[in-house]
């Protein structure tokens, strides 16, 4: 992916975003659409995130000549809004930018280039003495704890060996597997209560999981809450 702002600042505000909040490789950034189509190798990106007031060239009429790439307009106006869904944008984001917005924009990146007919049913994991495979079906959810990823079922705990970042194994899980927090991912099947006064989940097993304030929005609105 690469950014395209003329703000030396916004730019690595971005940056630290994406960083922060996934696992995608930033190509390049970019002050104007004419260094983006002089400097970039097009055949490596797949999404731009794209400011709208930029010198010579606005955002908009930009979004027509770069028709081969997924589009994330990131702008201070909401007046463009209906000029940037009819270029096809992926989203539009309003500056400043906040987290519990930003997350949003990354998990509909992810489902856009995520193809779930191709992933496995079972996942790899380790208990004391061997090696099982879970059927996704079976697990509740995943704890991110000293440096290890755990898999919890109804009553067992299993390690994660093969994927080492939360980032990278959100990616590869179903649909109804949720991130709620910095250290959790759960199951929307076994979700049994929403807990208002503690911001919390309780799962059909009465196990208690916080839902982190950044992904606090995102959790209600899955939920319809």
């Amino acid at each position: 992916m690469a950014i395209i702002d003329d703000e030396y600042y916004a730019r690595e505000s971005l940056k630290d975003l994406i960083h922060e909040m996934s696992d995608f490789n930033i190509v390049g950034c970019y002050e104007s659409i004419e260094e983006f189509m002089k400097k970039s190798k097009n055949n490596e990106i797949h999404v731009i995130f794209l400011d709208i007031e930029l010198p010579k060239m606005n955002g908009i009429k930009a979004a027509k000549y770069l028709n081969q790439h997924k589009i994330v307009f990131v702008t201070a106006y909401s007046e463009y809004a209906v000029d940037a869904f009819e270029v096809n944008a992926l989203d539009y984001i309003t500056k400043p930018v906040s987290e519990e917005r930003f997350i949003e924009t990354i998990n509909r990146i992810k489902q856009l280039f995520t193809n779930t007919e191709n992933k496995t049913t079972k996942l790899a994991v380790e208990d004391e003495k061997e090696i099982i495979f879970l059927d996704f079906k079976d697990i509740y959810y995943f704890e991110y704890f000293d440096k290890t990823i755990h898999v919890f079922t109804f009553d067992n705990e299993y390690i994660l060996k093969h994927f080492r970042k939360f980032s990278e194994l959100s990616k590869n899980l179903p649909k109804n597997f949720v991130r709620i927090h910095k250290s959790y991912i759960v199951n929307l099947d076994y979700i049994e209560k929403y807990i208002k006064e503690l911001s919390s989940l309780e799962l059909k097993n009465k196990k208690i999981l916080p839902i982190g304030k950044t992904y606090l929005r995102h959790v209600k609105k899955i939920l319809n809450l």
